[in-house]
């Protein structure tokens, strides 16, 4: 009896901190979610500041180069493309297939795979098909090696009049004279 009697003495004075031990708990719950919160923000300031090691490796075996120097040069050659590189490459590929180059004072138009390019120069308007200069005009004149005129061709000018060749529905051409205007 003098074991309940003992037993029931330590009860008691343990009942006086079950306030205590359910405050440490709660201090302990709100410790461990402090410690929690933090450990996530530590992970995500890691994650947006530095890179994987599968990600450095790959970076690194897009980008290996080899570097040579002599007496004078230094020559940087890229062994690997990304594939956003080869993207990027195609796409422009394919815009300068029209193109506008400038070879010194000569401005040159023209489609990859068409015959026909326009160059402009100093001196000159050339038109070019296959390389080969089709029309010009340079020095107040036009000159084209082949023309078709669909409706009328004048000649002359404002201050002595004009000769107006015509094609008639019937075949035939008319050349009309208008005289100079007043």
């Amino acid at each position: 009896m003098a074991l309940i009697t003992s037993c029931q003495a330590s009860f008691q004075n343990v009942a006086g901190y079950e306030d205590d031990i359910a405050a440490l708990q709660e201090n302990v719950r709100e410790c461990y979610s402090e410690i929690s919160k933090s450990s996530e923000q530590i992970r995500l300031a890691v994650r947006e500041d530095y890179i994987s090691r599968s990600e450095m490796a790959t970076i690194q075996q897009d980008f290996q180069s080899t570097i040579t120097q002599n007496s004078s040069e230094i020559r940087m050659d890229f062994s690997t493309i990304t594939d956003e590189l080869k993207d990027n490459i195609a796409t422009n590929q394919e815009l300068l297939e029209e193109y506008i180059r400038f070879k010194g004072a000569l401005i040159e138009l023209g489609k990859v795979g068409n015959a026909f390019t326009a160059e402009l120069s100093n001196n000159e308007l050339a038109f070019k098909e296959n390389g080969q200069k089709i029309a010009y005009i340079s020095n107040n004149s036009l000159v084209i090696t082949n023309a078709e005129i669909r409706n009328k061709l004048s000649l002359g000018n404002e201050t002595r009049g004009w000769f107006d060749f015509i094609p008639r529905s019937n075949g035939n051409l008319s050349i009309k004279w208008r005289g100079p205007a007043s």
